[in-house]
Formats: structure tokens, C-alpha cells, sequence
């Protein structure tokens, strides 16, 4: 499971576990109990991203799949471009 962009998941575990700073500061919460909080966090927006990379990543790739047929389609009809001359792509006389 890969993320694209790190960064933005320690930024998400931060903002999910900065509610929990003032118990820290006060002494309620625990340093070990506010680590294992913290790195709880890590891991659920670790796998979070990596979701949302992979379905991002997916609809790219079909996005450029479906672009490189049309592409595919319009270079094997010349008439459509006003080239009737020309003849098909991949045509063998």
C-alpha cells in the first residue's frame, strides 16, 4: 500500500489527535497513552490515503486508457479529417 503524498497523512493523523493536546499538557492523557493515540492515527490515515490513492490511481488509468483509444480511433479514419486519400492506418497494398 503506497501514498503519493505523506505529508498530508502526518498532517491528518496531527489534526485528528490535536483535541487530545490539552490532556496531554494538563498530565490527564499520558505520553504512552498519547503515542500509541498518535501512531493509531498514522496507521488509519496511512490506510485512508492509500484508498483514496489507489481510487484516484484507478480512474486515471482508465481516464488515459479510454483518451489513447479515441486517439486510436481518429487516426485510423482519415476521412473524418478530410484526408480521404490517405489510407488506413496499418493498410498493406
Amino acid at each position: 500500500m503506497h501514498v503519493r503524498r505523506p505529508e498530508l497523512v502526518l498532517a491528518g493523523a496531527v489534526a485528528i489527535c490535536l483535541p487530545m493536546v490539552p490532556g496531554v499538557l494538563d498530565g490527564n492523557i499520558g505520553a504512552t497513552t498519547a503515542g500509541t493515540r498518535f501512531l493509531m492515527a498514522i496507521v488509519i490515515c496511512w490506510f485512508a490515503g492509500s484508498l483514496l490513492t489507489g481510487l484516484i490511481d484507478r480512474y486515471n488509468r482508465e481516464s488515459r486508457r479510454r483518451q489513447a483509444v479515441r486517439m486510436l480511433v481518429a487516426a485510423r479514419r482519415p476521412a473524418d479529417r478530410g484526408d480521404a486519400t490517405m489510407p488506413p492506418v496499418g493498410h498493406v497494398e
